[in-house]
């Protein structure tokens, strides 16, 4: 297995044993082992929009929860339209709960959008940032804000996701 990265960044990986293309750009979160990931997202378009979130082991391999999430209204929050495993019911549809685990993961975040009259999403240009707080010298929270271009102007907040990740205390 590859080594954790220490904070998020953007990749090209293969989606499309899950439906999604097989040159996705995504941007990738660390989840290390012990550690919590809460996710949800605001869209602010005109265009439909839609991010997907697939956890992957350190070499990529997309593994389960995968999740959808569609945002149709210029300012809605993003509502989980789609769980695998079924069997996974998220309390509150804008938001999803990922971990704790005993190894370390990665979250995939992938951002598309739909123009009207398109038959399909479309990828959208992800960039993001990063922050990390610490408690003394350890962890407490990173956040990766992953902002998303659908093409409509430049003004990258089409898309809008938010990755906090809560590391655990023992």
């Amino acid at each position: 297995m590859s080594p954790l990265a220490s904070e998020a960044l953007i990749k090209t990986i293969n989606l499309s044993q899950c439906d999604g293309p097989s040159d996705a750009t995504v941007v990738v979160v660390p989840l290390p082992k012990n550690t919590v990931a809460i996710v949800f997202g605001q869209m602010i378009a005109e265009w439909k929009q839609r991010f997907n979130t697939y956890l992957l082991d350190t070499d990529n391999i997309v593994i389960d929860p995968q999740v959808v999430w569609d945002a149709t209204t210029n300012g809605s929050r993003f509502d989980i339209t789609k769980v695998v495993p079924q069997s996974i019911v998220p309390p509150d549809p804008h938001v999803f709960s990922i971990g704790p685990y005993s190894q370390d993961y990665n979250i995939a975040v992938y951002c598309s959008h739909k123009r009207p009259g398109a038959g399909s999403f479309a990828q959208s240009d992800p960039r993001h940032t990063f922050n990390s707080f610490k408690i003394g010298s350890k962890n407490a929270v990173t956040f990766t804000m992953v902002h998303a271009e659908d093409g409509g102007d430049t003004d990258y907040h089409d898309t809008v996701v938010g990755v906090a990740v809560n590391y655990l205390t023992k």
